[in-house]
């Protein structure tokens, strides 16, 4: 069973914050690629925290984070809507909300009756119930976690073939609901992800390439999300990420939704994203960055073979590194180019689900 946080030593990087420590950002933390059960993982060298890599997250770096990137004020939502479902695909069951009336209503004992046992204050209030309009309502909320926005937690995606999730959890614990201080209410309880966001708009860096649009849905795509590209997206808009930074990727895939949306068709479980490579990987860890983000479901390209290295499991089981997904992302990326800035202040609480695997993020930028 994961247990707190702490770590061994390795050679020290500089964080730019005094709170981190240098050598959680070493790649000696990381088991080998070819690992047959769990590659790139942090565990067992750094023992499992309940929030991951969200222990680089300090106070400073919350701080630093809302004063160089809140400036006008002007904020967004980032999240579509839990009811009705933000996104058809998997065959995945929509959002379901009820709502019912629970105030008394008019009292069933009549004024004469009242009055006739000498219970005059209840006949009075009887008589002003009777004509006192005062409805009262609750509602009732369903939900699949993985039908709209989400934020997906470390038990939510285990390794292939091994079937471990972060800190050698198993799919028995998860459904038992044995993970100890494991699942997303721990990232509520810690305060939530309150930090710098960069923004790595791919659609308008191709445009400002003169290069062929990346359509939501193909795979492969025209221009493939690799490792050189990457760095040069990260150029091209002069981002310098920090320790405690949060990865956001814009696809495109919103206009996908959109027209899912519109039409009531589902999403074929096929597009692209970042290209599945240990170089990305291994930025991802030496940059501290804390989390993830993106527009469509899966932030990597999808599908990919069980064989073959996926970012989901790397991320979620191996690093503790949650992913954001299907995030609302136009607005901001208009925003950002308005401003020439491609960075914002990012703030999230999920729900509050003991075990949990996944929750809304309920996200808003700050610019």
């Amino acid at each position: 069973m994961p247990s707190p946080s702490s770590s061994s030593s390795a050679t020290p990087a500089d964080t730019g914050d005094k709170a981190s420590d240098p050598s959680l950002l070493s790649l000696s933390h990381l088991t080998p690629s070819s690992d047959p059960s769990h590659p790139f993982s942090s565990w067992p060298s750094i023992t499992p925290n309940p929030i991951g890599r969200l222990v680089l997250l300090t106070p400073e770096v919350t701080r630093n984070a809302i004063s160089q990137c809140v400036q006008t004020g002007k904020r967004f939502s980032l999240d579509w809507s839990v009811y009705p479902s933000g996104a058809r695909m998997y065959g995945r069951a929509c959002g379901q909300h009820t709502i019912k009336r629970v105030d008394q209503g008019p009292s069933t004992k009549s004024e004469a009756e009242s009055r006739n046992t000498g219970d005059r204050e209840n006949a009075d209030l009887a008589e002003i119930k009777k004509n006192t309009f005062h409805p009262c309502f609750d509602d009732f909320i369903e939900i699949n976690t993985q039908s709209s926005t989400q934020w997906d937690y470390f038990l939510h995606y285990s390794y292939p073939h091994s079937g471990l999730f972060f800190g050698g959890l198993t799919e028995e614990q998860i459904r038992t609901e044995d993970t100890g201080d494991f699942g997303v209410a721990a990232i509520a309880r810690a305060g939530g992800v309150q930090t710098r966001a960069i923004l790595l708009d791919i659609p308008l860096y191709l445009s400002q390439k003169n290069l062929p649009p990346n359509p939501p849905l193909a795979n492969p795509p025209p221009t493939k999300l690799t490792f050189d590209v990457f760095q040069d997206v990260l150029a091209h808009f002069n981002i310098q990420p920090r320790v405690g930074d949060m990865l956001i990727v814009r696809t495109g895939f919103e206009d996908a939704v959109i027209e899912s949306n519109s039409t009531g068709e589902e999403i074929k479980a096929s597009w692209w994203g970042v290209e599945q490579c240990s170089e990305i990987i291994e930025w991802i860890w030496e940059n501290g960055i804390v989390t993830v983000g993106t527009d469509n479901p899966t932030f990597e390209n999808w599908p990919v073979s069980p064989n073959e290295l996926q970012l989901h499991p790397v991320l979620l089981s191996g690093m503790g590194i949650m992913i954001c997904e299907l995030m609302r992302l136009n607005e901001i990326a208009e925003e950002c180019k308005k401003l020439n800035r491609w960075e914002f202040f990012f703030s999230s609480n999920p729900l509050m689900i003991e075990h949990g695997v996944a929750s809304p993020p309920n996200a808003v930028a700050i610019f």
